[in-house]
């Protein structure tokens, strides 16, 4: 290992308790949104959402890239992927957008959001502050993250879409791409290449957030970056302590004898209540996913001699009773509580998952290193770099395309600058306060906010959480240094499969029942031979053909 194994990620806080969702953090907890079941923890990822380009590659080019100006950082991140720290949002920054971005019209838009509904328009600031700086008429139609998986379909079925729509991209639409082509504008002609100067801000978007909304070999749909870290393991620094064993342990072996040390059933404590499938998997150095071999062919991380092996592991662990008996039941919310009353040790959620809401501010809790089953290198899997993609209903109207275009250039404006702190503050005195020169959102600031709007479109997030937990921000720069090394792409993240886009979440669901069935011990480990075999048969060998193709 390095010399970031063993290094401390921990985080005291202490502050009074305010339930807010900080703007420009919640993304890392958006991957773990839908983890309250054992599907998360296989989910197969490129392609599965439809988000990728259509075999043979993308036949446009992506957006030219236009680094955009940014303030210095407190710490600074890197290009492979650790995000800027800032202690403080500017108060003075030049604004991006100088022409009129609306025309006084309505616009209405579909997001997925976390929160509580907002305050009506008539009693909500925020809102009426982004009608006035946009000069529209915004009209959300906010759609719960634990309804998404059935009303956006239903919405589809219906022909009930808005004329914008943003679909988080780790959700499974089937056949997004001819969903796309049939419904949605193709904006490359607009974005590909040089076209998309005429918006700045969008050019400051990574190309490999632009390869989320490339469908079928266009450009469809604008993204809302994400970093490209995924899940972690998070430590109760109090039960650690407790039990006199480290938060960072060197190998398997410690891992587990850890484990055994954090739990006390007869006091209702627990090592785990999530399966840990993805945790292990990278701990044994797995492939993301797929992998791509020498002769270009495409292997399944299902067909990888490891994974049943660590899937018996799991298992095993179960049997010990390091996980809670409700594990294979229990939604995040139960796990948060658990882990936030010290009932529960550890708990495998997304990058920028704790800290980051006042409701943490007291939290002591760490973040485990990285580490290999035998105290060699483990492996890191990536994402897929973007929350979501947005798009604009089938339209020849170049007018509201443009409009539309000039929105999102407004919402991609880059941190420090005079729209991304309206987006982030909104209006002083009835949504934020300064003190001592930072701004402070009020706690009818943090309730107004709940509009979804930022999490439509822009460009690379940054680590700045005035009213976080004191400290978070350079814990997780930390962090995320620590596991750079360790980093690993999913080699089909941007490839396209019709049997993939059709079938994944079928065979995803057969593998899914498979893992679960075993880790609950009401299978032996080598039935899951089979359920690979099955998986290959049904449509696994013709997704890995079909991605071969496309990247040949």
């Amino acid at each position: 290992m390095t010399q970031h194994r063993g290094s401390s990620f921990g985080l005291e806080t202490t502050g009074v308790s305010r339930r807010t969702i900080l703007k420009g953090s919640l993304f890392g907890v958006a991957a773990a949104a839908f983890g309250g079941s054992l599907l998360s923890a296989c989910s197969t990822g490129g392609g599965t959402s439809g988000a990728a380009a259509a075999a043979g590659g993308p036949t446009v080019a992506p957006p030219t890239y236009l680094e955009p100006l940014k303030p210095t950082p407190t710490l600074a991140g890197t290009a492979q992927g650790v995000m800027d720290v800032y202690d403080r949002f500017p108060l003075d920054g030049p604004r991006t957008v100088t022409e009129a971005v609306g025309d006084g019209g309505d616009f209405e838009f579909l997001v997925m959001t976390y929160g509580q509904p907002a305050p009506p328009l008539e009693e909500n600031a925020y809102w009426q502050t982004l009608n006035e700086e946009l000069n529209l008429k915004l009209k959300p139609v906010l759609v719960p993250y634990a309804d998404f998986p059935t009303k956006f379909p239903a919405m589809v079925a219906g022909d009930d879409l808005p004329r914008v729509v943003s679909v988080p991209v780790n959700m499974s639409v089937s056949r997004l791409p001819e969903l796309a082509a049939a419904q949605f504008t193709d904006l490359s002609d607009h974005l590909s290449g040089d076209a998309v100067l005429k918006y700045p801000n969008l050019a400051g978007i990574q190309e490999y957030a632009w390869r989320n909304g490339m469908l079928g070999g266009r450009i469809y749909g604008v993204p809302k970056s994400d970093p490209v870290f995924g899940g972690q393991m998070y430590t109760k620094t109090d039960l650690f302590q407790a039990a006199g064993v480290s938060e960072h342990p060197q190998d398997y072996a410690e891992f587990v004898e850890t484990l055994k040390a954090v739990t006390d059933a007869k006091a209702g404590v627990y090592a785990l209540a999530t399966p840990i499938t993805d945790f292990l998997l990278q701990m044994d150095g797995l492939p993301n996913k797929w992998q791509k071999n020498s002769d270009g062919t495409f292997t399944s991380h299902y067909e990888h001699e490891g994974f049943v092996p660590a899937i018996e592991r799991m298992a095993a662990l179960y049997k010990e009773g390091y996980f809670h008996p409700d594990t294979a039941t229990m939604d995040k919310t139960q796990r948060d509580s658990l882990f936030s009353s010290s009932r529960l040790a550890m708990t495998y959620d997304g990058n920028r998952a704790f800290g980051i809401i006042s409701e943490h501010r007291d939290l002591k809790f760490g973040m485990m290193s990285s580490f290999g089953t035998d105290g060699g290198n483990p492996t890191y899997w990536t994402g897929r770099g973007a929350y979501a993609i947005t798009m604009l209903k089938k339209t020849e109207d170049a007018a509201e395309v443009d409009r539309f275009l000039r929105v999102m250039n407004w919402l991609a404006a880059p941190f420090g600058s005079k729209e991304s702190f309206v987006q982030s503050y909104g209006r002083e005195g009835d949504n934020y306060t300064l003190q001592d020169g930072v701004p402070v959102l009020t706690t009818r600031g943090q309730r107004e906010q709940d509009l979804g709007f930022a999490y439509i479109a822009g460009g690379a997030q940054v680590l700045c959480t005035p009213q976080g937990a004191p400290g978070v921000d350079a814990a997780i720069h930390a962090w995320q240094s620590s596991v750079i090394p360790y980093l690993t792409d999913n080699p089909v993240q941007h490839l396209y499969s019709s049997v993939q886009n059709a079938k994944g979440a079928s065979l995803e669901q057969g593998m899914t029942d498979a893992i679960t069935a075993v880790f609950l011990g009401r299978e032996k480990a080598s039935s899951l031979d089979a359920a690979v075999a099955k998986w290959k048969k049904n449509g696994g060998d013709k997704i890995a053909a079909e991605y071969a193709e496309g990247a040949a």
